[in-house]
């Protein structure tokens, strides 16, 4: 009886049928983009490091850049204008791979419309469903949302995020998180959190789901 348990108990931790991905930093190359459109939009003394430390906490309700009305809505402005030239990470074949196996979704804080634009004209539209800043601030509220929604346990999926405050809010609904370097914050800051795994590359994703 013992053994019979453990296994499957085992066998349904390892079985993930769900992915849930970041955006910024994660599907589209966009910190080096956002952070000249911060410098375009009045803030011309944001540096490097403060724009990563501005993603260490939820950035609606710490922002580390003191947004005005004006700055921000220009900062959206120059965003949405030229987010599509941004490169995407994962390429149109390794996203179309993946949903033949998962079901995936976006929970962002960026603007819903834009990441929709960005997918359209990369023709990654391989999403069930894309939650940005308009459905809630909280990406805890949209992980209870579609958790909800779509009926899954907490076990059956991944989270792929790049930034150390998304592993926290990770963490408080109990997701397994895989972060990726790429960009918006590096390895050694992103251990701070303990996600579940760290990876430098889209092929090392693919590695954990097969493992």
């Amino acid at each position: 009886m013992f053994c019979s348990t453990y296994f499957t108990g085992y066998a349904l931790k390892q079985m993930k049928k769900y992915l849930i991905f970041d955006f910024d930093g994660v599907l589209a190359d966009t910190f080096d983009f956002s952070h000249r459109k911060i410098l375009e939009s009045g803030h011309k003394g944001t540096s490097v490091e403060q724009w990563k430390a501005h993603h260490d906490g939820n950035v609606f309700e710490t922002p580390n850049v003191k947004w005005t009305s004006e700055s921000w809505n220009h900062f959206r402005e120059l965003y949405f204008q030229d987010v599509c030239l941004c490169i995407p990470f994962f390429s149109k074949t390794e996203l179309e791979k993946l949903s033949q196996d998962y079901t995936l979704f976006i929970i962002s804080s960026n603007r819903e419309h834009s990441i929709e634009k960005y997918l359209c004209h990369h023709e990654l539209e391989y999403f069930a469903e894309v939650l940005g800043w308009e459905f809630h601030k909280s990406k805890v509220e949209k992980f209870k949302y579609i958790f909800e929604k779509y009926n899954f346990r907490k076990d059956e999926c991944y989270f792929i995020t790049d930034t150390l405050w998304d592993i926290l809010e990770g963490n408080i609904v109990w997701v397994e998180t895989i972060a990726v370097d790429f960009w918006f914050h590096e390895r050694a800051r992103l251990q701070k959190w303990n996600p579940y795994r760290i990876i430098s590359s889209t092929k090392e994703l693919d590695m954990i789901l097969k493992s």
